[in-house]
């Protein structure tokens, strides 16, 4: 793709949102652009990113958008540092972390998510999630939880849409022996992986404890492949939560995960194991 200022996150986050509070104020981009004075095929091209964009047009959209001053701000620092490559953030709130990542779910041809340690995000249940949270911050209110444990359901929809991305979890055995809750809640949990497995766009694929050493031991990440755009990197620890776009760090990411998939389960091996940990 021809370099502009829309290959990077930041610029293609800005156009998502652009998107967005056109959607939620039920308008066409010709009811936006008639307002405006602008040709509604401008407004296209800014939200899909056909064109590069500028500061004047997005604060305009922002404004007659009447998006929250904190909102808009953030949007505007964006814009500014629109051709960077890569992004990083540092927040208390982890929704707010998860913001760009959901759109960028929404968006994507393919999800390829490695975890380690916990079931990957889109494939939680509630009550899983919620034991988790719990657990990783003792102090979170009862509001704050089911916040979090909302938001992470609300992402799971994408896949059962009628144009969900492929999605490949591979999971390290590890995060299906640590025990989340309850041991009902983690019969549950291993129980709908299984279910999981079975929707023609969803792949899960265990490494073994036997299998060793491998690039997986470095930590998780999610690698989100688009139609018409750069595939990106996500990482996420604590607080902390960072895209990634630039092509050696995509390379690195994409021999991670060819590595860590030679270290796993073959589909039928996958479901024997998940079969016999249910039984434990």
């Amino acid at each position: 793709m021809p370099g502009n200022a829309y290959t990077s996150v930041r610029s293609r986050t800005v156009a998502n949102a652009l998107r967005l509070y056109r959607e939620q104020h039920e308008m066409s981009c010709e009811d936006v652009a008639g307002m405006l004075g602008v040709s509604a095929s401008k407004i296209s091209r800014m939200e899909t990113g056909k064109s590069g964009l500028q500061l004047d047009d997005v604060a305009a959209l922002l404004g007659f958008y009447q998006v929250p001053g904190p909102r808009r701000k953030e949007l505007m620092d964006l814009m500014r540092r629109g051709e960077e490559m890569g992004w990083w953030e540092r927040q208390a709130g982890l929704p707010k972390l998860w913001r760009a990542l959901i759109d960028f779910e929404n968006k994507a041809l393919r999800i390829h998510n490695y975890e380690p340690l916990m079931i990957p995000g889109l494939l939680q249940t509630a009550e899983y999630t919620r034991a988790l949270f719990k657990a990783a911050e003792p102090t979170v209110t009862d509001h704050e939880l089911d916040t979090l444990v909302t938001s992470r359901m609300a992402r799971q929809t994408l896949l059962s849409r009628s144009n969900a991305p492929q999605y490949l979890a591979v999971v390290h055995e590890a995060a299906l022996r640590v025990q989340v809750g309850q041991p009902a809640v983690m019969r549950r949990q291993l129980r709908h992986l299984l279910d999981a497995a079975e929707h023609p766009n969803v792949t899960v694929v265990v490494v073994p404890m036997s299998a060793g050493m491998n690039a997986g031991l470095r930590g998780p990440f999610v690698i989100l492949e688009f139609l018409h755009e750069p595939a990106i990197v996500h990482v996420e620890n604590q607080i902390t939560a960072m895209f990634l776009e630039e092509a050696v760090d995509l390379e690195g990411y994409r021999l991670a995960l060819r590595n860590i998939l030679g270290a796993g389960l073959a589909p039928g091996a996958t479901a024997d194991l998940l079969a016999e940990l249910i039984k434990e």
